[in-house]
């Protein structure tokens, strides 16, 4: 099995990549959110978000948004940004003043992409970008940039850890990670996996050693009732 993101999803169910889903063999799939189950190959494991991280410590104004993530002047210094085109195009969009719930319909144009990189080059000369997940904690806890984008899951885990990170939930993106079964591989046993990796007692486990939401509605209450959230 991998996993991947919804794009990855999308592209590789439509090329053929991917074993279909057989929900009878996985789970009830009426217990899953519905961004879990939209695509024929794929389950989804859990929801994670993309927002801006900075160090409070060294960062004494704290950002509300993208605009202020451009805003060089207020905030001087590095941003770090994940390097590819998936999600640093949205926030751009966003920076520039594209409403969130109008962000894809001028991301689908031409003159929508080019807006995005046309904003982008504006901060080109601040940007560090980073490629691993572990990489945008790192960067504001050592003073090398003053803000990140970053997984939430990653900054719970650095908070964990002691260092004063906070995130802006304004303008964040949230994606679904999901199991998916590449063409040709042993198919009834990447299924038993998946169902068990699917259940609700285990996906609360895997919920309460990372603040990543479940899938599966049913552990949504189990984490509810233990009085985490």
């Amino acid at each position: 099995m991998v996993e991947v993101e919804s794009p990855e999803l999308l592209r590789g169910c439509e090329e053929g990549l991917f074993e279909k889903i057989n929900w009878a063999k996985v789970g009830n799939k009426a217990d899953f959110v519905a961004p879990a189950k939209a695509s024929e190959c794929g389950v989804g494991i859990f929801v994670w978000s993309t927002a801006i991280a900075y160090n409070a410590d060294k960062l004494k104004v704290a950002p509300t948004s993208w605009a202020d993530f451009w805003d060089v002047k207020k905030f001087p210094g590095k941003r770090g940004l994940r390097k590819g085109a998936k999600y640093t195009t949205e926030f751009a969009l966003m920076a520039d003043g594209v409403k969130p719930a109008d962000v894809y319909k001028v991301l689908g144009t031409k003159a929508g992409v080019e807006r995005a990189f046309k904003k982008l080059t504006q901060l080109k000369p601040y940007i560090q970008w980073w490629e691993a997940g572990a990489q945008p904690p790192q960067f504001p806890a050592s003073g090398d940039v003053v803000m990140s984008s970053a997984y939430n899951g990653r900054i719970d885990s650095a908070q964990k850890e002691g260092k004063h990170l906070k995130v802006v939930w304004n303008g964040s993106i949230y994606d679904v990670d999901s199991w998916a079964i590449p063409k040709g591989a042993k198919v009834a046993e990447a299924m038993q996996f998946i169902n068990f990796a699917s259940k609700p007692e285990n996906q609360k486990v895997y919920s309460t050693k990372i603040a990543y939401g479940p899938t599966n509605l049913k552990a949504v209450k189990l984490l509810l009732n233990q009085g985490c959230c």
